[in-house]
């Protein structure tokens, strides 16, 4: 970290069907529950007014679509990084720690690596869930760890 604080956005991405067949997980598209609760997510975010400087996300079917829905106008210029999909906490501390220092920046991925990450991260003794497209905004520290400032869940 070349900053003593920034903001870290974790999204999990919004529900997801069940894989139809022979499927590649990769492929599951979002079910129309986590449609919705994509589509209201994103309301909230408008509300809040939030500019994110990064944008780094899965390429999985069903993250591109949360983004899409959630963040329309980041949807082109997000960071594809393979490294999110179903990425465990170590995986995503090391993304974290490369993360330039910024004002605020979103990591949209998977469970169950980002909610142990989230953890992590916060010193949690109690594990908190994270639950289909639910958002942690956290405070980076210059220590390398972090504090909850807000969530949101559908």
């Amino acid at each position: 970290m070349t900053t003593d604080t920034h903001e870290l956005i974790l999204l999990r991405h919004a529900e997801a069907r069940a894989p139809r067949g022979k499927q590649d997980d990769f492929d599951r598209v979002l079910s129309a529950r986590g449609e919705a609760d994509a589509e209201r997510l994103g309301t909230w975010l408008r509300q809040q007014e939030w500019i994110f400087d990064l944008v780094y996300c899965s390429p999985a079917a069903r993250t591109r679509s949360t983004l899409a829905s959630v963040l329309p106008f980041h949807a082109l210029d997000a960071r594809l990084l393979p490294d999110l999909y179903l990425a465990d906490a170590g995986t995503l501390q090391r993304i974290a720690n490369g993360i330039p220092a910024v004002g605020r920046a979103l990591l949209l991925a998977h469970n169950p690596g980002l909610e142990q990450f989230a953890n992590a991260l916060c010193g949690w003794s109690a594990p908190r869930a994270l639950p289909t497209c639910g958002l942690l905004r956290l405070r980076r520290e210059a220590d390398g760890t972090a504090r909850l400032i807000e969530s949101w869940q559908p």
